[in-house]
């Protein structure tokens, strides 16, 4: 029996609420198709109309630009006859004619007065910059050598040139000079002619060849953009400066004719514009008519088509609500039995998903991830406390997370978020405090899902607990390095050998002396206690060295110096090269930068790559030598280092090549390796955030390169492993060649 009947009438309630929802929105989602539809064949109908009032337009400013154009062309030929008259002037005053030159230019002076074809004055400059002549008598000389027109054609141009709109320092008036030099009969500079324009007088010939509505016409020099006339508001245009970047200057560069949509640079209002290059000279005019005046009539006819578009569909409506109605009470009572099974069904789901997460031997998270790596949302799994020892409620965000991790700060979680987006998914390891103060180590796996969350993207983790698998990784390092050591022994001993017997036969000496000289074997006495002095020091480099390799390793990345790790593996593997009549040559950069890593760990690399080299080598005829070569250099665009190791053994066989690093793999007879070197080389390497890889060298030989992280800038907190510095009055084992050679 029911306690509370009632409660079963909520979810019959919401599932007849439900059904009419659904019936309504495919009603609406009909009543949209059919208005998308109306909607977009009116828009093409609308589309297609403007288009022809768009191309009649430009059509329309075409002719106009042409028309333009030809009156241009007329006044420019008019302006080339004054200035082939102003040469034949310049001739006949040469040749001595007074009378003739007169003449011309008394024709000239009656062009000017009477204003034809727009001129306001005609002038000569001689080639020292002098006004020698103009059409105004009685004019005082006056220097115009500065003038941009003078200066063109002194220059060297033999064209026409058009300058600057510029007010007259003399009239007052806005004027335009259009200039040719002048030339002597050598065919030399002799000088310039010019003739005055006068651009308000064009501008108001633009103004009265109205176009349309709200239209301008302008002439433009070319390619500047310079404003030389318009036909509104022309005399406070033409002090702008030049527009190069004018998108009819622009579209002319490409092509000397054309039309164009664009927006005035002056009123802002859309224009359609047609222009066209004046010819053969450094004009360009161009016509724009008002685009809003010129496509009125499309708003007006796109208005009456939108009221019939938005009419069509609503004849819809009322038919489809009753339809909708009937569904809604057919389907409401089988919704009602539907959504208590479905209810009941997503609560089993949901209690089983949770129960196997609990199961799992790892924690699992989903996260947001921003496009710059920033967390955004965080949730983790509620087995979590079994992993770490602290409750869910403790790790709500992701920052109750990273504020117990050690030794990873903000910009490396950057990173690692910023890798999984770039890859698709990505691995970090780092100690995790519980709640009792000890360190647990973790390996964090993130994938990308192919789902979104909002504009970021949704990742899923899995952390495991990798505290035993890091401990069994060490004990396996630190037996590799002792294994290492047992086989170098027997050099290490020689090593450490001669030190002592040279300091036990220092010693000797210095009795000798003392015992036969007395006072006077003082000096020599001094001199053998400096070498035994000398070679303890030595000694004991060799053995802190040694304490130093083969103590467990727990040093946390920091910046090391190359040339000390190689010099560091060398102190240990020289003597058993030496041996094995291998020489080394080292060539490193002065300037090489550090590299992320931890120096014992990185010297224990190097160590096994250049023993399995002299292994290599072994097999080498008598003829070929047993050198290794150890070469390095940067890459400041990857942010690397390489180090490479070469040989001069027979190289490595291609089907080999493949499985180098595979654990327990090895090419040595039974009972000379383990299989485990190059496999641990490369966990070293990777721990570094590093890579190593083998290949062929060209000439023979095999290549082991070793890719570290360049350090750019010691982060807080970073160790730096200081370069080794050889002890005092202690030799340099290395000659100026770069080789090394154990001190003998």
């Amino acid at each position: 029996m029911l306690l509370f009947p009632s409660l079963q009438i909520v979810p019959a309630i919401r599932g007849a609420l439900r059904s009419w929802l659904a019936h309504l929105a495919f009603g609406a989602m009909a009543l949209a198709v059919v208005a998308t539809a109306s909607w977009r064949l009116g828009e093409s109908y609308i589309d297609q109309f403007r288009a022809q009032r768009e191309n009649a337009a430009l059509t329309r400013a075409a002719v106009a630009a042409e028309a333009l154009e030809q009156t241009l062309l007329r006044s420019i030929e008019a302006v080339e006859g004054i200035q082939a008259l102003t040469q034949t002037r310049e001739n006949l005053l040469r040749s001595g004619d007074e009378a003739g030159a007169a003449a011309i230019a008394e024709h000239l002076r009656g062009l000017v007065h009477a204003e034809q074809f727009g001129v306001l004055q005609v002038s000569t400059i001689n080639a020292a910059g002098w006004l020698s002549w103009t059409t105004p008598s009685g004019k005082d000389p006056m220097y115009l050598g500065d003038r941009e027109h003078f200066l063109v054609h002194r220059n060297g141009e033999t064209g026409l040139f058009i300058s600057t709109p510029s007010i007259g320092r003399a009239s007052g008036r806005w004027s335009v000079q259009l200039t040719r030099p002048l030339l002597n009969d050598h065919g030399g500079f002799d000088g310039v002619s010019v003739v005055s324009f006068d651009p308000i007088k064009l501008s108001n010939t633009l103004a009265n060849l109205r176009f349309g509505e709200n239209s301008v016409s302008v002439v433009l020099r070319f390619p500047d953009g310079r404003l030389v006339a318009r036909s509104f508001d022309a005399e406070r245009q033409l002090a702008r400066p030049g527009q190069p970047d004018h998108p009819v200057i622009v579209a002319a560069r490409t092509r000397p004719i054309g039309t164009l949509r664009m927006v005035s640079t002056v009123t802002g209002r859309p224009m359609l514009a047609a222009y066209r290059i004046v010819g053969a000279t450094p004009l360009l005019v161009v016509v724009a008519l008002d685009a809003r005046s010129e496509l009125a009539d499309v708003a007006s006819l796109a208005r009456s088509v939108h009221v019939a578009m938005l009419s069509a569909p609503l004849l819809t409506v009322a038919l489809w609500a009753v339809m909708v109605l009937r569904a809604v009470r057919r389907r409401s009572r089988a919704e009602l039995r539907i959504s208590r099974s479905r209810g009941e069904a997503a609560e089993i789901a949901r209690a089983q998903i949770t129960r196997l997460l609990a199961g799992l031997p790892a924690a699992v998270y989903s996260a947001c991830v921003a496009w710059n790596g920033r967390i955004v949302r965080f949730s983790i799994s509620e087995n979590v406390e079994r992993l770490t020892g602290w409750p869910n409620s403790r790790l709500v965000n992701r920052s109750d997370w990273t504020e117990r991790v050690e030794d990873v700060d903000a910009e490396a979680w950057k990173a690692h978020y910023q890798a999984v987006l770039n890859s698709g998914e990505a691995t970090i390891e780092y100690g995790f405090r519980r709640p009792d103060g000890t360190t647990m180590w973790l390996r964090d796996q993130a994938r990308v899902l192919d789902g979104r969350c909002m504009s970021d993207m949704e990742i899923v983790g899995y952390i495991s607990d990798i505290t035993e698998e890091r401990s069994l990784r060490a004990q396996t390092i630190a037996t590799a390095k002792l294994a290492t050591l047992g086989e170098m022994a027997a050099g290490l001993g020689h090593e450490l050998n001669q030190p002592i017997a040279i300091m036990s036969l220092a010693a000797e000496n210095a009795s000798r002396a003392l015992g036969t000289k007395g006072a006077g074997g003082i000096a020599f006495a001094v001199q053998r206690m400096k070498r035994i002095a000398e070679q303890a020091s030595r000694a004991r480099t060799i053995v802190d060295h040694l304490r130093i390799f083969g103590r467990k390793d727990e040093d946390q990345l920091g910046l090391v110096d190359v040339a000390a790790v190689v010099d560091g593996a060398m102190t240990l593997v020289a003597n058993a090269l030496h041996n094995a009549g291998v020489t080394v040559r080292i060539d490193l950069p002065d300037d090489l930068p550090q590299v992320l890593a931890r120096k014992v760990l990185a010297e224990q690399v190097l160590l096994n790559l250049m023993l399995n080299a002299r292994d290599a080598m072994a097999t080498n005829p008598s003829e070929v030598p047993c050198r290794i070569t150890i070469t390095a250099a940067g890459n400041p665009a990857a942010g690397t280092v390489v180090l490479d190791v070469r040989d001069a053994g027979l190289g490595i066989p291609e089907t080999v090549l493949g499985r180098m690093f595979d654990p327990f793999f090895t090419t040595k007879d039974v009972g000379k390796g383990t299989g485990l070197g190059l496999s641990i080389c490369h966990g070293i390497m990777r721990s570094f955030g590093g890579t190593i890889a083998a290949l062929n060298a060209d000439g023979g030989g095999a290549i082991l390169r070793l890719t570290f992280r360049r350090a750019s800038n010691a982060a807080a907190g970073d160790s730096i492993v200081a370069p080794r510095t050889l002890a005092e009055g202690a030799p340099d084992e290395r000659n100026e060649h770069g080789r090394y050679h154990p001190a003998d």
